[in-house]
């Protein structure tokens, strides 16, 4: 009894630190997304769950009163552990695959928007410009694609938003090449071939440098291959208050992209 009595308690401590977590990104870190509602959502159903269970048990069906019960409950189970084993092995797939690739001789470099706030860079965004800034910095003759189209609540596209950025840190526009029309990770890699093939010289077999943030990385390089790219990772980091949030949304991000991007 005693242990069921913990058990319950820390189960709404867990959802109402899911609900805190949601309400505080909300309204610190803006902008509504699935790694930002999820656990806010998943901590209110733990609560409700563990009230109607605690305070109400006899309106709890039984698979003594109801045999579909026990099948219901298996099936849920079952299901759960599926979801966990393909959490933590995308998970560890994303995790392992944040550090940086071994540097090596680039043609180009991409850069992936990630988002505008106006006209002025989000502070994901403002660390990705800080590495590729580092990086165009150490390659004097490297050509960057600024990928990134026009979203709710900017007044300019983000690859607009990308150059401003660089012109203002003394990066040559003649060595910058946008691409404005994207409005997801796919389109990003798809659109700047587009602009790629364009470009005298370019070979399909060259190794071309993205950066993105840490976590974003690993989908990156598959929907980069994809594309008939051979990807580079340079990850840029993620502030930590973002982390749970962040590597949550990506893995739902993964298993959308590996069934539906193509």
């Amino acid at each position: 009894m005693q242990i069921r009595r913990i058990w319950t308690r820390f189960l709404c401590l867990l959802g109402l630190l899911g609900i805190l977590d949601t309400l505080l990104l909300l309204l610190f870190n803006g902008g509504v997304n699935l790694g930002t509602i999820l656990p806010g959502v998943a901590g209110g159903m733990l609560i409700v769950s563990v009230s109607l269970k605690a305070f109400f048990p006899k309106l709890m069906p039984t698979e003594k009163h109801n045999p579909w019960v026990l099948i219901i409950r298996q099936s849920v189970i079952s299901l759960a552990l599926i979801g966990l084993i393909s959490f933590l092995v995308v998970e560890g797939l994303i995790i392992t695959n944040s550090r940086p690739d071994p540097a090596t001789k680039v043609d180009y470099l991409i850069i992936l928007g990630a988002g505008l706030n106006g006209d002025q860079l989000s502070w994901t965004l403002w660390e990705r410009m800080q590495k590729g800034l580092d990086y165009l910095e150490e390659h004097p003759n490297l050509r960057v694609v600024l990928s990134g189209g026009q979203g709710p609540g900017e007044t300019i596209s983000e690859a607009e938003g990308m150059r401003r950025f660089l012109v203002e840190h003394g990066i040559s526009n003649e060595r910058i090449l946008k691409e404005d029309q994207s409005t997801s990770t796919m389109e990003n890699f798809r659109f700047s071939k587009e602009i790629l093939v364009q470009q005298p010289g370019f070979q399909s077999s060259g190794n071309v440098a993205v950066i993105t943030n840490d976590f974003h990385l690993f989908r990156s390089k598959i929907l980069a291959r994809r594309n008939g790219l051979i990807p580079v990772g340079i990850p840029s980091p993620t502030p930590w208050y973002l982390v749970p949030n962040v590597y949550l949304r990506e893995y739902f991000a993964v298993v959308k992209s590996l069934i539906f991007d193509r």
